[in-house]
């Protein structure tokens, strides 16, 4: 999983899964992804693959923006992007008070 400034993305080596034997979807605040394929034959003999991912979608990602790709070499990309935030940034000055926070501490 990779959390940029802008977007928030998972990429996974899924080669050995069709795109129909894949499925990516939103629970709550997790996105799932699980990959599943029967029993079928390689070089070495038969295999079954199943997997199950889940990863939290952060506070700042609106879950309805989420995408998925497959691309040629087999990686899926799920991505979103991140919410911007539109305060601009401000310098607070530091005041000085003339009493201590805690009653009865000392000024040294």
């Amino acid at each position: 999983m990779r959390l940029e400034k802008d977007k928030f993305s998972v990429n996974l080596d899924v080669k050995h899964f069709s795109p129909e034997e894949l499925k990516v979807k939103v629970l709550g605040d997790m996105v799932e992804i699980h990959g599943k394929h029967e029993e079928r034959q390689d070089e070495h003999g038969f295999i079954a693959r199943e997997f199950n991912r889940k990863y939290r979608i952060p506070a700042d990602v609106d879950p309805l923006t989420i995408t998925s790709s497959l691309s040629l070499d087999g990686v899926l990309t799920v991505s979103a992007p991140r919410k911007q935030s539109d305060v601009p940034e401000r310098s607070i000055p530091i005041t000085r008070e003339e009493k201590p926070a805690i009653a009865g501490a000392q000024r040294k």
